[in-house]
């Protein structure tokens, strides 16, 4: 472990290990259901931890940056059209900044870490529009679809919560009652970017 710590310990390489560990987790927020990429995310952010543990991180980049999880977390249930994304974005650029304490060598580069926010940035952009025109287009062509279709809670619904449909998370309320996460509803209806469920019979 320790042979594997000393090998990780390259600022640079933490760092981007970080990043694409965040990139990964954010990714399967926005997008739920994928498994890939919050498989690839975790691992990526065992190694980072690995890796920073050996570094002079500065607490305060940290939780920065892990904030942005909260920002993506929140985009994903009120769907902001990319508002609250930017806000993650912006998060994980300054707590990019503060991340590292001492002198140069013991900071990634600065090159890198701009390029590593802009690539972010760009992927998580265009993913929240997919999401965002995705829900848009279903919205218009599904509404009648919707009706009858099974979906399942994420969030307790009591009465109002998640669920998950078609791949991708939805506000809900039900119509009485409580539903617990994992449990099936059926879709009543919808308005703009809630669906109307109601408890699943036998």
């Amino acid at each position: 472990m320790d042979n594997l710590r000393t090998a990780l310990s390259d600022p640079n390489l933490a760092y981007v290990l970080l990043m694409l560990s965040i990139l990964g987790i954010s990714i399967e927020i926005l997008t739920p259901g994928l498994i890939f990429p919050s498989t690839f995310g975790i691992i990526s952010g065992m190694f980072a931890f690995l890796a920073l543990s050996s570094l002079p991180i500065n607490p305060f980049g940290i939780i920065l940056i892990l904030l942005s999880l909260v920002f993506f977390i929140t985009e994903a249930i009120v769907r902001t059209k990319g508002i609250i994304t930017f806000l993650g974005i912006v998060s994980i650029a300054v707590g990019s900044i503060f991340l590292f304490k001492g002198g140069a060598g013991n900071r990634a580069n600065p090159y890198l870490m701009a390029g590593m926010v802009i690539v972010m940035a760009s992927v998580l952009v265009f993913v929240a529009n997919r999401v965002v025109t995705a829900q848009r287009r279903k919205v218009v062509t599904g509404r009648e679809e919707f009706k009858g279709s099974t979906a399942v809670v994420r969030t307790a619904l009591d009465p109002e919560g998640l669920v998950y449909f078609q791949g991708e998370l939805w506000k809900a309320a039900l119509d009485s009652g409580s539903a617990v996460p994992g449990e099936e509803v059926i879709i009543k209806s919808l308005e703009g970017l809630k669906l109307f469920v109601t408890k699943k019979r036998g």
